[in-house]
């Protein structure tokens, strides 16, 4: 019996005790369902407040709650001609005096059972005429009453702290009953397979939510579904494989509740490891005490004996399932066989052996680093997100003295492997989009990179390394991308406009990339003139779109003088034509060019 259960008890059974009882809670906590399990259906009227805009229609709601079938019959209202409608739909008085209809009402209303008026905080009656309907019922009637609202400090305020001791004489703080409830909520699960997989694993789902300190158990419910949902896109395979569902039950259940919740969001769930390390990184040379502490970090601390940070479900997976509610069998199925329960050594890239060096054999794993440092040696891999782990594993083992060789040596050589690629033309220039790293970004393939606190200035060292060298091997590639772009100047305008301008579809590689000012002027202008007439505005539309929204002032600052350039240069064009032509050209003139030059003319005459 909860302290609920055992303090109703004793107040159905007292006769005419003189106060009402306040039962409060969180949100979500089961308040209501503790209340009405505690009493039989004979033995209480339930009244909720919710939405309620005068005492009228209180006590009109408490007299069809305590007489349903008298209230239900047609025109039983209709004798007080009332215009405001309660809850149930019923006329309330109007025109009648409203005292004697109130009397009226609480008279036809016998104190047997027990009253009970909910969503107290939800009343739309000011606070002191809605307990002044419960006083008249608690003392002018000798009522039982009890009284349900969230957590008073929160939404009723401060008078209500101060007027409650009036009219309520016991409080009880509702804790959520999460064993009773988590069993009524599998019950509830339709599919029989779902609902047995659940409920093996019912003492890890309460633990994890016992964990996270959330009271609410609409949240629960919710995991519940959760769970149920990723059971069903699982393989016969996985489900059969004990130790690790339960690893991945707990692992779920933890960041469902986390998301459900509103503690974790979906930035926070992109890159879980990437946040402990961005953070340690962060507050290097600062102290933790001075950082704010992401949201992941916090909800990991909260479950000391759960890796949130688990690559068993990757972030994908995650982001997909907890914030879009998309359950895709193969992206989850693919992810959980990334696992080490389900991994196969010989048909993975080594370092993802090595990564699992706690969970797999010493033969499987040592057969791996001996192919790791193969391709190290061999300058084999040259995917970013690959390399990263290599080069993080690495500085690992001369950590712990497995590589004879210090971490400062690593960092080296791993920064001369990056060197190298770049001379051989093998690394991938930089992507075009300004978050062009975010595939490889702290984490890759579904597992963040290996670094301890003591190494993160030196990954960061790496990084910084990797990206300025992709950065150069697209600044490599520039000679031959200007050659191309001038050619679709002269021949296909539109292709051109698609390569440089930034479209709400279509791929514009180099829309947000400064390297159009090292074309020479004439020859842009030569391309352009040189292009089909009934094509001369694309190249138009083509700067306008480019050099807008402030665009030429931020990421294409370098190009400002070149643009201006090209300006001055169709003017001269057209200077040098007559008739039509020369208008034609003068058209030509993007706007935002000639706004821009504008401007400067009025700031130079003001200096």
């Amino acid at each position: 019996m909860t302290h609920l259960e055992d303090y109703l008890q004793y107040y159905s059974s007292v006769d005419a005790p003189g106060f009402a009882v306040l039962v409060t809670g969180a949100w979500g906590t089961g308040k209501t369902f503790q209340v009405l399990s505690c009493l039989q259906k004979d033995e209480r009227i339930y009244v909720s407040l919710y939405g309620l805009k005068s005492t009228e229609q209180v006590h009109a709601e408490v007299f069809a709650a305590a007489h349903p079938s008298t209230a239900s019959k047609r025109g039983f209202f209709d004798k007080f001609r009332g215009k405001d409608v309660g809850a149930l739909g019923f006329s309330v008085p109007l025109g009648f005096v409203p005292e004697i209809a109130n009397a009226f009402l609480r008279n036809e209303v016998e104190a047997k059972r027990t009253l009970i008026f909910d969503d107290l905080e939800r009343s739309n009656l000011p606070l002191n005429e809605v307990l002044g309907v419960i006083n008249s019922y608690v003392e002018h009637k000798n009522f039982r009453v009890i009284v349900i609202a969230h957590d008073d400090e929160q939404l009723l305020g401060q008078e209500f702290k101060e007027v409650k001791e009036k009219t309520l004489g016991q409080t009880l703080l509702v804790e959520p009953q999460v064993d009773s409830a988590l069993q009524r909520f599998l019950s509830e699960v339709k599919q029989q397979d779902s609902r047995n997989f659940a409920e093996k694993h019912k003492e890890h789902i309460e633990r994890v939510f016992k964990l996270s300190g959330v009271k609410s158990l609409r949240v629960l419910r919710h995991s519940v579904s959760d769970l149920t949902r990723l059971h069903k896109a699982l393989s016969p395979t996985h489900l059969a494989n004990s130790e690790a569902m339960e690893e991945l039950v707990q692992l779920f259940a933890a960041l469902s509740i986390e998301a459900r919740s509103g503690r974790l969001s979906e930035a926070d769930l992109c890159n879980r490891r990437g946040a402990r390390m961005g953070y340690l990184m962060r507050a290097q040379g600062k102290g933790k005490a001075e950082v704010e502490k992401p949201p992941f970090v916090a909800a990991d601390e909260r479950y000391a004996t759960i890796e949130l940070e688990s690559g068993m479900l990757n972030d994908q997976v995650l982001v997909s399932t907890l914030m879009h509610g998309r359950f895709s069998s193969s992206e989850i199925q693919s992810s959980v066989n990334n696992s080490h329960y389900f991994l196969v050594p010989e048909d993975v890239p080594p370092w993802k052996v090595v990564i699992h060096f706690d969970e797999l054999s010493d033969e499987d794993v040592e057969t791996a680093h001996k192919r790791m440092e193969q391709q190290f040696k061999g300058r084999e891999v040259t995917d970013s997100g690959e390399m990263l782990h290599i080069f993080c594993l690495r500085m690992l083992m001369a950590e712990q003295g497995i590589l004879d060789q210090s971490v400062e040596e690593v960092v080296q050589q791993s920064k001369e492997y990056i060197d190298d690629l770049l001379e051989s033309e093998k690394l991938p220039p930089r992507g075009s989009d300004w978050r062009w790293f975010d595939e490889f970004d702290r984490s890759y393939d579904g597992f963040a990179y290996w670094v301890s606190d003591a190494n993160a200035g030196h990954f960061k060292e790496m990084w910084d390394h990797l990206i300025a060298a992709r950065e150069e091997a697209l600044r490599q590639t520039f000679p031959q991308v200007r050659a191309d772009l001038l050619a679709m100047v002269k021949n296909d305008p539109k292709a051109f406009f698609e390569a440089v301008s930034p479209t709400n579809n279509g791929h514009n590689p180099y829309a947000s990339i400064p390297l159009l000012n090292d074309i020479p002027v004439a020859e842009f202008v030569d391309a352009w003139l040189e292009a089909p007439q009934d094509s001369w505005r694309l190249i138009d539309h083509s700067l306008q779109n480019r050099f807008s929204h402030g665009q030429i002032d931020r990421d294409l600052k370098d190009e400002k003088n070149w643009a201006l350039d090209v300006l001055k240069e169709l003017e001269a064009r057209a200077q040098k034509e007559g008739g039509f032509r020369a208008l034609r050209i003068r058209r030509l003139r993007p706007r935002v060019l000639l706004e821009i030059a504008q401007a400067d003319k009025g700031k130079e005459a003001a200096s």
